[in-house]
């Protein structure tokens, strides 16, 4: 009995051994053929769009600095304009928030106002890629009708009737000439009589485009754009004027000399940018005549002065 029981055990152990082998190899066939998930990727906030070049722009919440620069880039090159500046120009517009809205009421990271919208053919202002694609596009246009990107960043800010009406001997708003010139670091006027070659400076030097947009915006800081003289350095100046607007200073300089005596009428601003402890903490412009020694700039003054104007030594 004992031996019979043994033996039987036996078997039933190799047959259950063997069961589950195969119920194991069944169960590990049908694992292998289960199919493997994956986190799906993030969502576009913006896009998915298809380029003419095959690729694929998509703005993600994640990564949105660096896809919206990616897409500045490509925007950039698709429409012949240089990457620096259309980023400075919508870095101008919105700080490049695509939920932007001003006080007038344009609207998106391009600033359209409804009526140029709807014009331009823009469905939905706040959609990133949609707006840029757009504003980019109407930019080229700009520079095909009034000669040079300068010029046309005028007539985006300003209104193609408003730069039209400024090309025919009429005026510019302080905020369209601060606007070109921090754009583009000319004023407005360069642009229509002498205009540079370089349509704005890079953004870092120093760094890809894409690395320094990015940076742009991870920091939230624009590096002033540096301020092009109109006459050259030196030590000492005669200040004529001082606003906190570039071109503000510029005009009420040019105000000021107009009905000074000759030579004096005929000179031309050296631009400082200074802080005024009597004025806050906001940077302010001061437009001088620059002279090599305070004797001369003191002389200066005095001319001014004998005419009834307001005049200022200060060293540079």
């Amino acid at each position: 009995m004992a031996g019979k029981q043994s033996r039987t055990g036996v078997v039933g152990i190799i047959v259950a051994f063997t069961i589950a082998s195969v119920l194991a190899a069944l169960d590990g066939s049908s694992a292998i053929a289960q199919p493997e998930w994956s986190v799906a990727p993030p969502a576009c906030i913006s896009g998915p769009l298809t380029t003419e070049t095959g690729g694929t722009l998509c703005l993600r919440k994640e990564s949105y600095n660096r896809d919206l620069c990616l897409a500045i880039e490509y925007f950039a090159h698709a429409n012949h304009l240089p990457p620096d500046y259309l980023a400075r120009l919508v870095w101008r517009e919105s700080l490049f928030r695509s939920d932007a809205v001003s006080p007038k009421g344009a609207r998106g990271i391009a600033q359209f106002m409804p009526g140029t919208a709807k014009l331009r053919g823009v469905r939905d202002s706040y959609d990133a890629l949609e707006a840029l694609g757009k504003a980019a596009t109407y930019l080229d246009e700009l520079r095909n009708r009034f000669g040079n990107l300068g010029l046309a960043a005028a007539a985006y800010n300003a209104g193609e009737a408003g730069l039209a009406n400024f090309l025919n001997a009429g005026g510019l708003p302080y905020e369209t000439r601060n606007y070109v010139s921090a754009i583009t670091a000319h004023s407005v006027e360069e642009w229509r009589d002498d205009p540079p070659d370089m349509a704005a400076p890079e953004l870092d030097k120093s760094k890809p485009f894409v690395d320094s947009c990015v940076a742009l915006a991870d920091s939230r800081r624009f590096k002033p754009v540096p301020l092009e003289q109109e006459r050259p350095w030196a030590p000492w100046g005669a200040q004529l004027a001082e606003h906190f607007q570039v071109n503000a200073a510029r005009s009420l300089f040019a105000a000021n000399i107009r009905n000074l005596p000759a030579p004096l009428n005929a000179e031309k601003p050296l631009i400082v940018r200074q802080r005024n402890a009597d004025f806050g903490r906001r940077v302010r412009y001061a437009a001088r005549i620059a002279r090599q020694t305070r004797q001369e700039a003191d002389a200066v003054c005095i001319q001014v002065r004998q005419q009834g104007g307001s005049c200022l030594v200060f060293k540079n």
